[in-house]
């Protein structure tokens, strides 16, 4: 019995998805192209790592056919990602090379989602966005 009484006390300190929800990020989608990447968060956000360092952060919306981005804080697309059938996808606008759909595993993928969480955390997140000319 006093076994028992122990582990509850222990149960209430371990975080929730341990009890019981489904893995970090499993609701992403990833993409790699080279040494690039592009994460399409279950959040509406993205983080796309460029060449060069260059990091691309926004919200994203899917328009029945492509993923439009819009980089975080303006009306600029980023993007207009379509994914075909194969798993691969292009974006004219981060250039001509396709994109390949990736499966992380749980490790990776939970290491990929901080950066979407991370994006809730930056001040044009709850901004509003200035209307479109």
């Amino acid at each position: 019995m006093r076994c028992l009484l122990a582990l509850i006390p222990a149960a209430l300190l371990l975080p929730s998805c341990i009890l019981g929800c489904g893995a970090a990020g499993e609701n992403d989608q990833s993409f790699r192209r080279g040494t690039e990447s592009l994460i399409l968060c279950d959040n509406g956000g993205f983080a796309a790592m460029l060449n060069g360092g260059v990091i691309v952060e926004g919200r994203y919306s899917f328009d029945g056919t492509a993923n439009i981005g819009i980089t975080g804080g303006t009306t600029d697309t980023a993007f207009t990602l379509t994914v075909h059938q194969d798993g691969t996808a292009d974006a004219p606008e981060l250039g001509v090379v396709a994109w390949e759909r990736i499966s992380l595993d749980e490790t990776d993928r939970t290491h990929a989602h901080v950066q979407c969480t991370d994006l809730e955390s930056r001040e044009w997140w709850t901004a509003a966005v200035p209307a479109a000319q």
